[in-house]
């Protein structure tokens, strides 16, 4: 999508965030650009993962928070929670399973905590630097 091309994953997660039509409280702390496909691969993660709990968890609110650190070698860490029934699971349906493989393309990960009667929380991963300062 153009905005995370001109403007990066922290504002193109923002603007995924306005158009679900559940509320997302987003909190982004990014400390630039991070290299393409990194960035594209996150921001489809994202998606994905918000378009699940939209869909899926009967949720009536999601937060998004996406942040980098240096420490272990620079990670970026990506949290999407909701309040909804719960129940996920990696081996049922594609969509989540797709994200992990996605992300372990650049050694990333996907944890998933979903019991049953919610919340949902999937955590991912991706070990990276940025490219460009904020």
């Amino acid at each position: 999508p153009p905005v995370l091309a001109e403007r990066g994953l922290g504002d193109a997660a923002k603007a995924l965030a306005l158009r679900m039509a559940i509320p997302v409280e987003v909190d982004v702390d990014l400390p630039g650009r991070f290299p393409e496909p990194v960035e594209s691969a996150a921001y489809f993660a994202v998606s994905e993962v918000l378009t699940n709990a939209a869909k899926h968890a009967g949720a009536e609110r999601v937060w998004l928070d996406i942040h980098h650190t240096a420490a272990d070698g620079g990670m970026l860490r990506i949290a999407v929670t909701d309040d909804g029934r719960g129940g996920a699971d990696l081996a049922k349906g594609s969509g989540l399973a797709g994200v992990e493989r996605r992300l372990g393309q650049f050694d990333g990960i996907l944890a998933l905590n979903s019991p049953p009667g919610g919340p949902t929380m999937i955590t991912m991963e991706i070990p990276c630097h940025p490219t460009k300062p904020a």
